[in-house]
């Protein structure tokens, strides 16, 4: 579990970099624009950029020594960072945005396919629940800081610059570890494209994947209307440094209950946990002053931290290591799809039923993606992940 705590802490170290990041990138985007518009222009460039670069970042991933990949990744989203420091125009900015995207891809389907090759077959659940704890952690600390510091008058820029920095520290802490993470074989199972096949063929994958799809399609709108809605609880850039935090910093407590539930064998896991972000979001939306929307976050983010490390679990059970990389990359492009349909409309939906309303039509996918998880015919048991 040493090798597992040093890549955790990579990464709460760079996500919490990235997050205070992006809470000054939409700060700085609205400062400039007035507009919800713009801020989904964003999300919408970010997300296109995963989905257009996940094939390609599976296949690296599988291709290449995956602790190469892992450094690789983090130093080319440090130089975009370093860029997004430089310039202060929003159609930059959101250029910019993409590209971090596109440099920081390989990253995740690597490290969560190199997993199973770096602990023991039994640590690896409370693996994923570390990693999965120290990125909620990063998510909870990094909005909450950068709120702060703009709040306290820094710009942008430092934010960006400090954001470079992280991701440099992190690709450190994964070339001190001298375990081998291992490589997928793309001979074996050829073609960018081959994780969409496993997951298409398999049962127990796409149903949650596709739950896990419309799910995200509710989280993006959240991610639109939450900065409107901390203006209209009086919270300003803090309220919605806050709030994003709380989404996903309540992930803590969802990883927490992921591991008791796991060890059960709970059959509806990914059931509950849609459930409960969607009551989450719905109480957020409703929420007469700011604390209880805060509340709401917080039930929203444990709902998505439960759903998340099952997810990753099952996945980790049932894919050869030959095509890990390239199954977790295919389970990113499908959410990024899903959410990309969001950040489309989401500013739109803003505008013509206001920040609660979107928070009410996001409720909505969640509750629908309960009722798609429900359709599993098996649950969720933990057995060994193939490590070869």
């Amino acid at each position: 579990m040493g090798v597992a705590r040093r890549l955790a802490l990579g990464r709460l170290i760079s996500l919490s970099g990235g997050s205070a990041a992006y809470i000054a990138l939409v700060a700085a985007i609205y400062a400039r624009t007035h507009s919800a518009v713009w801020i989904s222009a964003a999300i919408f460039a970010s997300v296109v950029a995963s989905v257009a670069s996940a094939p390609l970042a599976g296949w690296i991933g599988d291709r290449f020594d995956r602790r190469r990949v892992l450094i690789g990744a983090d130093l080319a989203a440090a130089a975009v960072s370093l860029a997004m420091a430089l310039t202060g125009e929003p159609w930059a900015l959101v250029v910019l945005l993409g590209l971090s995207s596109v440099a920081q891809s390989p990253f995740e389907p690597a490290s969560t396919a190199a997993l199973p090759n770096l602990v023991e077959p039994k640590d690896v659940p409370r693996a994923n629940a570390l990693v999965a704890a120290t990125s909620s952690a990063a998510y909870l600390a990094g909005p909450l800081l950068g709120g702060l510091i703009l709040g306290a008058g820094a710009s942008p820029s430092t934010l960006f610059a400090v954001d470079a920095a992280t991701f440099v520290v992190s690709a450190l802490l994964v070339a001190t570890i001298r375990r081998p993470f291992g490589r997928g074989a793309t001979d074996e199972h050829p073609g960018m494209l081959a994780g969409f096949g496993v997951i298409v063929r398999e049962p127990r994958l796409r149903v949650p994947v596709f739950a896990g799809m419309v799910s995200l399609v509710g989280v993006g709108i959240v991610e639109v209307a939450s900065y409107p809605l901390s203006l209209d609880l009086h919270g300003g850039a803090r309220g919605y440094g806050a709030m994003t935090a709380l989404l996903g910093g309540g992930g803590l407590l969802g990883t927490v209950l992921a591991g008791r539930v796991l060890r059960a064998g709970s059959s509806r896991i990914l059931v509950w946990s849609f459930t409960i972000g969607a009551a989450g979001l719905a109480l957020a939306g409703v929420a007469p002053v700011l604390a209880i929307g805060l509340g709401g976050m917080a039930l929203a983010g444990a709902g998505r931290g439960l759903g998340d490390v099952a997810a990753t679990t099952l996945i980790q059970e049932q894919t050869h290591n030959a095509v890990r990389s390239r199954v977790f990359a295919a389970q990113d492009g499908a959410a990024h799809a899903a959410f990309s349909v969001a950040a489309l409309s989401g500013g739109l939906l803003v505008q013509l039923a206001s920040a609660r309303g979107a928070f009410a039509v996001a409720a909505a996918f969640g509750i629908a993606a309960a009722v798609i998880a429900a359709t599993r015919p098996d649950g969720l048991r933990t057995s060994t992940p193939d490590r070869t």
